[in-house]
């Protein structure tokens, strides 16, 4: 599941976001985990805590781990550091005091590599993302050791682990690495096929996932219709996960309409390109509906569309007189198409840009950041930079804090961070960014 959500969905998926909420060791209606999936985070994971001492007071060291893996997601969900390093100490010591247990272990990897994952997005150093990759392939070793009868006791999702790599190898180097993208990939998929233990809607989650991937691998490569194929299967899947589970997937549908958008406006089709942005809109205000604000996001976001769509209009208004023109002058045909595609791509990113101008929260955080600095740092991408990205890098100037970033867009806090590398990606190394 990728990009806008993709570095939190990415750390989710090591810990397996749904595996507490819908797992619990042998003690059935333990108060720990009616809290833990009523939404009561403290209470749970003080209750966690206090459960996971109770396991050890009776030599239960794989409810334990349970109990402390389950413990570390909810620190996760609130990306609390301190408190995960707090949880890690007590399944290291649990981990070499019992490493015949291949799930205590297992669970401590998984744990240890979220957290130096999170430790990058934060930091951006280097050596968290190295431990990070290191601590993910100890795991998958440790994994692929288990018996099948142990994946499905454990409940464990190889496919995850293996999905988890290849996306950490596109998102966290500025250039994505591509022959272990495409390592991992592979062994995502096969893992998907052979896991028997697992349910057919995870199965299809996970063929959502690869499928989305497999679509940015192909874009890397310069296989740009392979690209396009790819996401529309993509999309297809999820419009069949929907018809059972609405909402679940609209942050997935989302990405995928933002991967169209920049495919279509890279490769020169501005028509295609507003035609996925105005879809991306829609699918982004029925997100938010279900958080805050539905009314005015609404009628903003249909007034950019709007603009959008008089714009394509006048485009296609010019494409009809050229036509006539072309018809007359079939000397000048390449010239003129080179004009109009020019022309069309000015247009495109005219349209986008003034969503920048239209987003009155946006605005109102960023009223004192200087336009000449800011034009600076837009023309010194090496790739176009989104109207969306332009937003984050003119609250990013303004100063205002993670949280109020995260407010301010709508999003998870996470999202900040992944957000903060993909503008990396778009510019030098080293390039002074404001963050």
């Amino acid at each position: 599941m990728v990009r806008i959500g993709k570095a939190f969905l990415f750390l989710g998926l090591i810990l397996g976001m749904s595996a507490c909420k819908s797992v619990q060791p042998q003690e059935t209606g333990d108060m720990a985990w009616t809290l833990l999936r009523s939404g009561d985070d403290a209470q749970a994971m003080e209750a966690l805590l206090k459960q996971a001492d109770d396991y050890h007071a009776k030599g239960d060291f794989d409810n334990e781990s349970v109990s402390l893996f389950c413990t570390a997601q909810v620190y996760l969900q609130q990306l609390d550091t301190l408190g995960m390093q707090g949880v890690l100490v007590k399944m290291e010591a649990l981990a070499k005091a019992h490493p015949d247990l291949p799930n205590v272990v297992y669970s401590y990897l998984t744990v240890k590599q979220t957290l130096h994952a999170v430790l990058f997005q934060e930091t951006g150093r280097e050596e968290e993302r190295d431990l990070m990759l290191s601590e993910g392939a100890r795991a998958i070793g440790l994994m692929e050791k288990m018996s099948a009868e142990q994946l499905a006791g454990y409940r464990v999702n190889p496919v995850w682990n293996y999905y988890n790599m290849a996306v950490a190898y596109d998102m966290y180097f500025d250039a994505p690495v591509r022959d272990s993208i495409a390592y991992y990939l592979g062994k995502a998929r096969e893992a998907n096929l052979k896991s028997d233990h697992l349910e057919a809607g995870i199965h299809l989650e996970a063929d959502i996932s690869i499928g989305d991937e497999q679509s940015w691998l192909y874009y890397y490569d310069g296989e740009y219709q392979k690209a396009e194929e790819e996401m529309f299967k993509v999309l297809a899947l999820i419009d069949s996960v929907e018809v059972k589970t609405p909402n679940v997937v609209e942050t997935e549908r989302i990405e995928a309409y933002d991967f169209l958008v920049e495919l279509y406006s890279n490769t020169g089709r501005a028509e295609k390109a507003l035609e996925y942005h105005k879809l991306k809109t829609d699918a982004e205000l029925r997100r938010m509906s279900v958080e805050r604000n539905e009314s005015v996001h609404k009628v903003e976001a249909q007034y950019n569309v709007a603009k959008e769509q008089a714009k394509v209009e006048r485009l296609r208004w010019i494409l009809v007189s050229l036509t006539g023109i072309i018809l007359l002058l079939t000397g000048a045909v390449l010239y003129l198409h080179l004009w109009r595609r020019n022309r069309m791509q000015e247009q495109y990113s005219a349209a986008v840009e003034a969503l920048v101008g239209t987003d009155n929260e946006v605005s109102a955080l960023t009223g004192n950041v200087s336009t000449e600095q800011a034009g600076k740092i837009f023309a010194s991408a090496l790739k176009p930079l989104s109207a969306v990205e332009r937003k984050y890098i003119l609250l990013f100037m303004s100063g205002k804090s993670t949280e109020e970033i995260a407010d301010a867009m709508h999003v998870a806090p996470a999202s900040v961070y992944t957000m903060k590398y993909r503008i990396k990606k778009k510019y030098p190394a080293g390039f002074p960014l404001p963050f």
